[in-house]
């Protein structure tokens, strides 16, 4: 018999907006708002750094969020209006919940989205 080990949460989110995925004190926001909104809690506070790259001419941002029950983390691609979103937690959470939350305070126009059970 499996064991529940935790839900996976992968978020594709296109069409947000260039200002928005550099816009860093929202992003950290989001890192902070997200596992509240799920009933998480965090352990070390949000972090959100901008990501330069000697290959690519274009700046994102990488975010990461440890909470008691794993993490929450961001990739943004500007140029592409793209953000990948991953939830991890041991304890269950509402999927539709997070990908509702991430719409709004993104403005997302489309979202893709995988729960995967783990264990």
């Amino acid at each position: 018999m499996k064991k529940f080990m935790g839900r996976h949460l992968i978020v594709d989110a296109y069409g947000v907006g260039r200002d928005i995925l550099q816009n860093k004190k929202l992003l950290k926001r989001m890192l902070g708002d997200l596992p509240k909104e799920l009933n998480m809690r965090i352990l070390k506070q949000p972090a959100v750094h901008e990501i330069k790259s000697e290959t690519h001419s274009n700046i994102g941002f990488s975010g990461f969020a440890i909470l008691y029950e794993s993490h929450v983390s961001f990739h943004t691609w500007p140029e592409e209006n793209f953000i990948a979103i991953d939830v991890y937690s041991c304890n269950d959470f509402d999927k539709n919940a997070a990908v509702n939350f991430i719409k709004k305070i993104l403005g997302v126009k489309k979202v893709q989205f995988k729960s995967i059970i783990r264990g």
